[in-house]
């Protein structure tokens, strides 16, 4: 069933209930037009009962465990930007392709000869001592299998006062844009204030472009990129299930020849592919590394099983594009 929700001042006529459906929940039923579940937001095992609600007429949520005010209640815009973990711009280019048949599909748009973008985006750098405070290790990422080497690679830190660990971003050039904070206690994220749209880079491309590596692994989170890397395989990621017009562009100009598409075994994961391929299509050779069933992303993997699936890559299938 479809309900009305506002996106950029647009109505649009969305799935809520199913868009909700692509994710898991524990202990989820549906009764009185809502839906019921533990949060998503605290890690399984913490909640005995379930004390997230959804209302799936418009998507508005209510935590009622939660322990800071600003995650007591929220958008269905918010709430599916943290379940797809990206900016909550992401997840409305994602609704407005998906719902909007009116909406500038990036499958449509062109670049010149030039692969320039005419407007009036200027750059948003940080400087980099910002990421000093940081210089601290946390866990929880080695538990994901992402060794110490790895994590050096892609500067990243840990944040004492959130309990967070950081993952900086930078552009193609290698300077800081952003640094995004991901919880080791709870499933949040966040953005450091200030910082430029990540929908405006891709992640990892400096280290792509710095040792001029012409065949590389593309996925959807950060995480899954590093993972690749420490298995021997070079990879960017875009950040969400999106990929924006910047982020063609940076891929375009980064001397890549072959992409490997690697996103998530899941129905976005599989959009996220899709429009990756239309986007890049004619301009790289593509492939599709092909997740087992029973496996959401190259991340659940351990080091043998992604050897063998990598050694089964296929040309990616043009009859889905």
């Amino acid at each position: 069933m479809s309900n009305n929700v506002t996106i950029r001042g647009r109505t649009v006529s969305v799935d809520i209930e199913r868009e909700l459906e692509l994710f898991d929940w524990n202990q989820k039923s549906i009764r009185g037009g809502k839906l019921l579940a533990c949060s998503p937001f605290r890690k399984g095992g913490r909640e005995r009962h379930p004390s997230f609600a959804v209302r799936l007429d418009n998507g508005v949520w209510i935590d009622s465990g939660a322990n800071e005010d600003g995650w007591r209640q929220g958008s269905f815009i918010r709430l599916l930007a943290a379940l797809r973990q990206e900016e909550e711009s992401e997840t409305e280019e994602y609704l407005l392709s998906l719902y909007d048949a009116s909406y500038a599909d990036i499958d449509n748009l062109e670049l010149d000869p030039n692969l320039q973008i005419v407007d009036d985006y200027k750059e948003i750098l940080l400087p980099s001592p910002l990421l000093v405070p940081f210089r601290f290790r946390h866990p929880y990422l080695e538990g994901r299998g992402i060794d110490e080497k790895t994590q050096r690679l892609f500067n990243i830190g840990y944040d004492r006062d959130s309990k967070a660990i950081t993952i900086p971003w930078h552009n193609r050039a290698g300077a800081l844009v952003n640094i995004k904070f991901r919880s080791v206690k709870e499933k949040k994220f966040w953005y450091y204030q200030g910082g430029d749209k990540i929908s405006n880079h891709v992640y990892g491309l400096d280290l792509i472009v710095s040792r001029q590596i012409k065949r590389v692994y593309i996925t959807e989170a950060e995480i899954d990129c590093m993972y690749l890397w420490a298995n021997g395989l070079p990879a960017v990621a875009i950040g969400g299930s999106s990929l924006s017009l910047s982020q063609r562009e940076n891929l375009l100009r980064s001397g890549i020849s072959e992409l490997v598409i690697a996103t998530d075994n899941d129905p976005a994961g599989e959009k996220a592919g899709e429009r990756i391929a239309a986007a890049l299509s004619g301009w790289v050779d593509l492939y599709k590394l092909v997740i087992p069933h029973g496996y959401k992303d190259v991340n659940e993997l351990s080091p043998q099983e992604l050897n063998t699936v990598n050694a089964s890559i296929i040309p990616f299938p043009y009859s889905f594009v």
